[in-house]
């Protein structure tokens, strides 16, 4: 049985609409039919297999699942926005139906996944799966024994002014003031967060892997599209 979506959804998979507030519009502009009935609910339930889906009598077509990996450059934000560079401006527009799994913040470079698979982006972000990240991390000053493990074992940090115990961490020195650092889940600013949390700052991050996925020699601002099978073995899913 088909898993029903939102109609919001269905659209923004498809590829019709470039932002979720133009989607928006044209459902509540009476735009939008669902099996011949207009709908101006956005968060109307379908099954997008079956359901027949037109706009102002065009037929909209499901688009098969896509798959990319990028190596995002500093400087870019990770969502849409209409006054800074983001990681959309590096994809074709042919591809606007691709959204970000695991979002990365500004200044941060390094593997993002793109997808307009909605069911791999929520297994991917499950913490129950326990998907390694892996970040390569400069830092203010050498991390010293206790801070290191501190970070093993779970620092506090703030997330939306609460307190939060980040899960075990994997830590590995790569120099003085250098290490990799391997977490399972992906709470905002996290990385950047924990290193303040034991007295330091990271100077420049990057996330070299995720899960069995690594960049390669892929450059930045690049992408490259990922097999089906390669994308579902990050979490072993059939």
């Amino acid at each position: 049985m088909s898993k029903k979506i939102s109609l919001k959804q269905f659209l923004m998979r498809s590829g019709s609409f470039g932002k979720v507030y133009d989607c928006i519009a044209a459902i509540k502009s009476k735009k939008i039919t669902v099996d011949g009935k207009i709908i101006t609910n956005p968060n109307h339930f379908l099954n997008p297999k079956k359901s027949h889906v037109m706009i102002q009598g065009k037929t909209i077509r499901r688009t098969k699942n896509l798959y990319y990996i990028m190596n995002k450059p500093a400087g870019y934000l990770s969502q849409k926005s209409a006054d800074e560079k983001t990681i959309y401006d590096l994809i074709d527009k042919e591809s606007k139906s691709l959204f970000a799994v695991g979002r990365l913040d500004k200044e941060t470079e390094g593997l993002m996944l793109l997808t307009n698979d909605g069911k791999l982006a929520s297994l991917i972000a499950n913490p129950k799966n326990k998907l390694e990240k892996k970040y390569y991390a400069v830092i203010e000053k050498p991390l010293q024994m206790q801070a290191l493990e501190k970070l093993k074992k779970g620092v506090k940090i703030k997330i939306d002014d609460e307190d939060y115990l980040t899960k075990p961490a994997k830590i590995k020195r790569a120099g003085e003031k250098e290490i990799y650092i391997t977490i399972t889940e992906g709470r905002k600013r996290q990385i950047r967060k924990m290193l303040e949390a034991v007295g330091n700052k990271v100077v420049y991050l990057k996330r070299v892997s995720i899960g069995g996925i690594t960049l390669k020699d892929l450059k930045p601002g690049e992408i490259r599209q990922l097999a089906r099978e390669e994308v579902y073995g990050l979490l072993n899913v059939q």
